[in-house]
């Protein structure tokens, strides 16, 4: 496979893993432990192919594929993170300290 195939398969599936992980992070703090569960299973996942592909490009002792496939990755990860953070902010929001307050108040006098 070319070197830029190879990085650009390593990027997209750092991307994937960012997806899972940061939503599956939102989900935990929103005690959903199935989907949490489901997203760490899939986060797993792509990250064994990322770490797969990562090694390949390691072990070929071709620098530039090696460089490649580092930038590639790190970039996905840094900007894949902060992406998939900022999509999730949009349709996740948290409550305000009264809005908390008062459900568990409301809870306890049931």
């Amino acid at each position: 496979m070319s070197t830029p195939l190879v990085a650009l398969l390593a990027a997209l599936s750092m991307v994937a893993t960012d997806i899972a992980g940061v939503v599956m992070v939102q989900a935990e703090a929103r005690n959903r432990g199935w989907l949490a569960g489901w997203l760490d299973t899939a986060q797993w996942i792509v990250g064994i192919t990322t770490t797969f592909i990562t090694v390949e490009a390691l072990a070929s002792g071709d620098f530039a594929r090696q460089a490649a496939v580092v930038i590639s990755v790190s970039l996905a990860n840094l900007f894949g993170t902060k992406l998939w953070q900022v999509i999730g902010s949009r349709y996740v929001h948290d409550r305000t300290l009264e809005q908390r307050i008062s459900a568990l108040e409301s809870h306890i006098n049931r």
